[in-house]
């Protein structure tokens, strides 16, 4: 019983990326409310957490052929918003007042229902991107950050110099900062990536 509003959102899914505007319709409907508190809670300005939730949709339906899901569309949307809101506030479309308070917000934990979904979705997103990078920066990466090996250890074990081996780390991290694009994030990836 629990899985039929997830098989439902995926149904929709499906006929919204092929352009059908009622199952658009009904999705948006289903989870604009929701979407509106969650963006209010963050930025406490009515405005900004319509037009995030406007833009996030909109988004939504120019690239929904693209999307692929492997949890629920619910956790997507919610992800979608946050990440939206959160570019607001570094592009500083938000007044600057608010920083500190969702800074302080978010560092106070108030994501505990979302953090799984969210360490969930930076995962995916990390995989996703090792799995486009050259095969042997990937190979390179790999080694460090899911098998843990030290720099010498890898040059020894591909024949070659460690200086080379920093140098493709470097360039994979940079690769993956583009995608990430989050100071946090980025931690996450350089201390505990892929345990």
């Amino acid at each position: 019983m629990a899985d039929q509003p997830l098989h439902a959102d995926h149904a929709l899914m499906a006929k919204i990326a092929d352009g059908d505007h009622r199952a658009f319709a009904l999705l948006y409907n289903r989870y604009w409310p929701l979407l509106y508190l969650h963006a209010y809670r963050m930025l406490r300005d009515e405005k900004a957490a319509e037009d995030a939730v406007q833009e996030t949709f909109t988004w939504f339906w120019k690239n929904a052929p693209l999307i692929t899901f492997k949890g629920s569309v619910s956790s997507y949307l919610y992800g979608a918003i946050r990440h939206h809101v959160l570019n607001q506030i570094r592009h500083e479309k938000v007044k600057g007042a608010y920083f500190d308070e969702i800074a302080a917000y978010i560092t106070a934990g108030h994501y505990q229902v979302d953090e799984v979904v969210r360490y969930n979705e930076l995962v995916e997103a990390i995989e996703s991107e090792i799995d486009r990078m050259p095969p042997r920066m990937r190979e390179i990466f790999n080694l460090s950050r899911k098998h843990l090996h030290s720099h010498k250890e890898i040059a020894e074990l591909l024949g070659i110099s460690e200086s080379t081996v920093r140098e493709q780390i470097k360039r994979a991290l940079r690769q993956l900062r583009v995608v990430v694009n989050d100071k946090s994030y980025l931690l996450l990836i350089a201390m505990q990536l892929l345990r």
